[in-house]
């Protein structure tokens, strides 16, 4: 019975792939927006200031596990699919939710991912597919010791808001190059190398570097505390050199207080990469916190991505964007399915990423590594492009700058929608079976 959950499981990979390269379109109500929760004043180590959120409970019923909790505890499998972009969770609780939040690392597998979107699990709901991004570039078998066809734990999550920016926006290139870009500048301000042996381009095993730990534990012995002080803190906004880098809202303090230990630890990696000698502002005043929380939800013109989210800071239409995510995802998945090996012989493509006309059903550009492989393993790659390039032009017909619904991946609870402005994206997800109340806003600073 269960091989057979897991073979429709797959299916379902499948279907979630084309969903998750297809993006999606529509507005978020002005309503869904909510009221701001009050901004206490801040507290701070070092470089980093937190802000927290005082509010009242939404989610007032709920028996919620975290991930790490349940890979910890047995009541959960993240199962490895062999695409890249999509993995498989299981929740196996007879009488506990499962909540997986978009940033949580998964270790091992063929390589270590990070949840792409927020999960909403029922206790023993079946194997649903979970859209993910690779956090390790190169490694495809296994590593030590671990299951090459499961994921054991989830003790990390992402850092920096160039790199969240990039799994939000489903551009898994990115990804790739803002892990390196973080372990570059953690390279150089903890002047030891975090790259593990085992794995070099793995930030999983960066977050485990033991120079990175201590320093770590200096901003979380100083600043933990403070979150678990009071029973009605519901949110907190981090503040990294004098700049808002982003905002993490619940549910519930219950649910606050299972995410503040990742969170605090995610907000003091990132200081850490970004320690500087050179001036910095203050930290911003309460009412400049608010306005953040507030245009947050507004939707507004395009702009520029974040300087290092593609590599550059070009502005870019929200339609090519997309399409772009698309081909990174297909490209992903295909370099890895010839040989099972991502640098070996015979692979149709390696890597790159795709434009085309601003209708996006002209001709077609794939840029970065050499296309290698047979004729037809070549027009097959370029017929999935373009058959991913006019999905995305049916669907996608808002503009720039509009709210976006992340959709609905089977099995899972959550209505997430996204919400970007030139100023910041903002993923807020909704739980269907609870009358469609929010269980988390992630608001990411650009």
């Amino acid at each position: 019975m269960k091989s057979s959950r897991f073979g429709i499981a797959v299916i379902g990979v499948a279907l979630v792939g084309l969903w998750y390269a297809g993006g999606g379109t529509g507005s978020l109500p002005a309503a869904r927006a909510g009221a701001v929760p009050h901004v206490e004043r801040p507290v701070a180590h070092a470089n980093l200031s937190v802000y927290f959120l005082r509010g009242p409970d939404l989610v007032t019923d709920a028996r919620i596990m975290t991930l790490e909790e349940a890979l910890a505890t047995g009541r959960a499998v993240v199962h490895e699919t062999g695409n890249v972009n999509v993995l498989a969770v299981e929740n196996l609780s007879p009488d506990t939710e499962l909540f997986v939040q978009s940033g949580d690392i998964v270790k091992g597998g063929k390589q270590d991912r990070v949840a792409a979107t927020d999960v909403l699990l029922p206790p023993r709901g079946g194997v649903v597919p979970l859209p993910a991004h690779c956090v390790e570039q190169g490694r495809w078998t296994s590593r030590g010791g671990e299951k090459v066809d499961a994921f054991t734990s989830s003790n990390g999550t992402i850092a920096g808001k160039e790199l969240k920016y990039a799994n939000a926006s489903g551009m898994q290139s990115a990804v790739w190059d803002n892990v390196k870009k973080n372990q570059e500048k953690l390279n150089d301000n903890l002047k030891v190398q975090v790259n593990a042996a085992a794995s070099p381009t793995s930030f999983q095993l960066t977050l485990e570097a033991p120079a990175l730990r201590a320093k770590v534990t200096e901003y979380e012995a100083a600043l933990r505390a403070a979150g678990e002080g009071r029973s009605d803190i519901v949110g907190v906004v981090f503040v990294v050199n004098g700049q808002i880098t982003g905002a993490e809202v619940y549910g519930s303090n219950a649910l606050f207080r299972k995410a503040w230990p990742k969170l605090l630890n995610s907000a003091s990696v990132e200081a850490v990469a970004d320690l500087t000698t050179k001036p910095t502002p203050g930290a911003p005043g309460v009412q400049e916190v608010e306005r953040f929380l507030v245009l947050a939800a507004q939707p507004g013109p395009a702009a520029a991505n974040p300087q290092g989210a593609q590599g550059e800071g070009r502005a870019r239409n929200p339609r090519i964007n997309d399409v772009e995510s698309s081909v990174d995802n297909v490209v992903s998945i295909r370099g890895r399915a010839q040989n099972h090996a991502p640098n070996g012989p015979g692979q149709a493509l390696i890597g790159g990423s795709i434009n085309s006309d601003a209708g996006l059903l002209g001709n077609i550009r794939v840029e970065g590594q050499e296309i290698t492989g047979d004729r037809a393993q070549v027009d097959a790659l370029r017929d999935a492009l373009r058959n991913q390039v006019r999905l995305q032009a049916r669907v996608n017909d808002n503009g720039p700058g509009s709210a976006q619904p992340v959709g609905q991946t089977p099995g899972n609870r959550l209505d997430s929608t996204k919400c970007e402005n030139e100023k910041s994206l903002m993923v807020e997800s909704r739980d269907a079976g609870r009358g469609n109340t929010v269980l988390r806003r992630s608001y990411i600073a650009k």
